[in-house]
């Protein structure tokens, strides 16, 4: 198989696996469909807004584990560099935000695939 054949089902892969990771609960699970999250990702966004709020290690913690989740997604998601493209972390921390103050019952876990579905058209695909 040639080179460009492999990239485009590549890309058509993980734009299936995106696409679907959206519309289920999670990809892999056990055989009761649970999945274990680690740190502040198992938090509700009303209490990433308090954490943003006050400040200090609590703030910190968050930033951590999101910089933690995007340098994951960069470095598993084909044809991609910087899952941000042209936005940066006080960009992404903004959507998050946004977003928490909209759906404050929703998890850390299930808000980043949400920015992450906007971000992806937007990705830096190298580091030229």
């Amino acid at each position: 198989m040639q080179k460009d054949a492999k990239v485009v089902i590549m890309k058509n892969t993980f734009l299936f696996l995106l696409c679907a990771g959206l519309a289920l609960p999670v990809l892999a699970a056990d055989e009761h469909g649970t999945y274990w999250i680690y740190g502040v990702g198992r938090q509700n966004c009303s209490t990433y807004l308090a954490a943003r709020k006050a400040g200090g290690f609590e703030e910190i913690s968050y930033k951590n584990w999101i910089m933690g989740y995007l340098t994951a997604v960069n470095r598993s998601t084909p044809d991609t560099y910087n899952i941000l493209g042209e936005s940066d972390m006080p960009g992404a921390l903004a959507w998050l935000d946004r977003h928490c103050t909209k759906y404050p019952d929703e998890t850390m876990y299930m808000a980043m695939p949400n920015m992450l579905a906007v971000m992806y058209p937007q990705r830096r695909r190298s580091k030229e």
